[in-house]
C-alpha cells in the first residue's frame, strides 16, 4: 500500500482523501470493536481523519501513515471513554440527587416547618421583604418598587427578619446538640 504521509504532511489534499480511502473501513471497524455502536464509531471515525488533517504538521514520514493513524484513533478512543464515564458519573449522581429529594427527609420537613413558622411571627411587610427577597431572589430596589416602601425600608425589614431567623436557628441548634449528647 503506498505511503503518503510525506504528501499529507505537505498538505495534499489529494493525497489525504486516498488515505481517507484506504483506511476508512479499517479504523471504523476499530472504533465499532471498541464501542459496539455504529453512531459513536462513526462519529469516532471522522473525528480520527479530522486530527490526522489538522495536526498533519506533526506526522513523522519516518513512520508508515497507518502507524500514526492508529494512534490518533487510540488516543481519540482514550478520550471517548473518559467522556463517557463522566457522563455516567454525573447521570449517576443526578439521579442519586432526584431519588434523595423524592424521598421525604425528616430533617428537611422540619426545616420547612420551621421556617414556615418562623414566617408566620414575622409582620405581614416583613414577611413579604423576606420572601420577596430571600425566596423569589428580588432585588432591594425591585421589592421596595412592588411594596411601595423605601430600599432602607427593605433592608431594616430584611435585617430584623434575618436576626429572628438566627435567633431561632441557634436556639434549634443548642436543642439538637443536647439532644445527640443525650443519646450517647
Amino acid at each position: 500500500m503506498l505511503d503518503f504521509t510525506a504528501d499529507i504532511k505537505a498538505g495534499n489534499e489529494l493525497s489525504f482523501e486516498y488515505a481517507y480511502k484506504a483506511y476508512q473501513k479499517k479504523v471504523y471497524a476499530y472504533f465499532f470493536r471498541k464501542t459496539q455502536s455504529a453512531a459513536d464509531a462513526e462519529d469516532l471515525l471522522q473525528t480520527a481523519f479530522l486530527k490526522l488533517w489538522q495536526y498533519r504538521g506533526s506526522l513523522n514520514p519516518d513512520y508508515e501513515l497507518d502507524r500514526q493513524l492508529f494512534y490518533i484513533c487510540r488516543t481519540i478512543f482514550i478520550d471517548h471513554l473518559r467522556k463517557e464515564n463522566k457522563k455516567a458519573a454525573i447521570k449517576a449522581s443526578l439521579q442519586r440527587k432526584v431519588q434523595e429529594e423524592d424521598t421525604p427527609n425528616i430533617s428537611n420537613l422540619d426545616i420547612r416547618a420551621q421556617m414556615e413558622q418562623l414566617l408566620q411571627q414575622m409582620p405581614g411587610i416583613r414577611r413579604e421583604v423576606f420572601v420577596l427577597t430571600r425566596m423569589e431572589g428580588y432585588s432591594y430596589k425591585q421589592t421596595a418598587k412592588i411594596l411601595s416602601i423605601s430600599v432602607k425600608s427593605v433592608d431594616n425589614h430584611l435585617s430584623k427578619a434575618l436576626r429572628l431567623m438566627r435567633k431561632d436557628v441557634v436556639f434549634s441548634l443548642i436543642l439538637f446538640f443536647l439532644f445527640l449528647l443525650n443519646k450517647k
